[in-house]
């Protein structure tokens, strides 16, 4: 499918789901426009625990580009021993109108308060279950119509951090599971937005880069690729794009569950 109906078909560019921008903005910036000039370039989807990736580190390149398209996560747990260097989720959603207003279109940005994790360090418990449906409801009081969220993945990688580090992942039961799901989904659709589960077995496939929605959005009305990725998950409905990013790159933010990281 050809964006705008003539010449080379735009991409769609996502940065990033294997790397944290904030913490590589200079080399990302510079790879997108060497690789990804703004006139090859349909939409950048932005993956970021940081606002200030887009409103500050990224800001001056991304305006170059038609349409920007932000998945912020707040999962509730930023500043606490399970997420040590990622800000405490109101500092987070406090920064929310400015992204908007950066974007254009509070559609153009997707809360995820995900993973949903219950961990355990010496008898006490982390939990986002319940923080994380204040998040979608503060997040929906400043506009936002689109959450997703997962339970966490524990990978082999994951279990062996959590171990050495004297942590326990707390197996959630399908009825508890459930309740959590039923709780948040509540919440969003409270206001009228949506929750999706992003490759929650059990749950429709959704979209975290969706074509239709990102050409409907598009200010110039171009149209870009709808077709299903290659490479993704079974459960992962995502449309084309090229993720410019790096696995096991070092991030600072010492997230316990990560998955992109063969350390933290």
């Amino acid at each position: 499918m050809v964006c705008g109906g003539t010449g080379a078909p735009k991409v769609v560019v996502s940065i990033s789901r294997r790397t944290e921008p904030y913490f590589y903005a200079e080399r990302i910036a510079a790879l997108l426009l060497a690789r990804y000039p703004p006139e090859r370039v349909h939409t950048v989807v932005v993956w970021t625990k940081f606002p200030e990736t887009v409103l500050l580190k990224l800001r001056t390149v991304l305006s170059m580009y038609s349409q920007v398209y932000v998945h912020l996560t707040v999962t509730g747990l930023g500043g606490t021993l399970v997420e040590p260097r990622v800000a405490r989720p109101e500092a987070v959603l406090a920064q929310i109108p400015p992204l908007v207003e950066f974007l254009g279109d509070p559609r153009r940005l997707r809360v995820r308060t995900d993973p949903l994790v219950m961990l355990r360090r010496n008898g006490e418990v982390f939990s986002n279950l319940e923080t994380a449906v204040q998040v979608i409801r503060a997040a929906t009081a400043m506009g936002v119509t689109a959450f997703s969220a997962s339970f966490v993945e524990l990978y082999p990688k994951v279990r062996r951090r959590l171990l050495r580090r004297g942590w326990e992942a707390v197996p959630l039961t399908p009825e508890e599971r459930e309740r959590v799901w039923e709780k948040l989904s509540a919440a969003a659709a409270a206001t009228g937005a949506v929750l999706y589960g992003c490759c929650v077995p059990g749950m429709p496939v959704s979209r975290c880069i969706d074509g239709e929605l990102l050409s409907a959005l598009h200010p110039a009305g171009e149209r870009c690729r709808v077709d299903k990725a290659k490479g993704q998950r079974a459960l992962c409905g995502c449309t084309h794009a090229i993720d410019i990013g790096w696995y096991n790159m070092t991030c600072p933010s010492g997230c316990l569950y990560c998955y992109a990281n063969s350390s933290v």
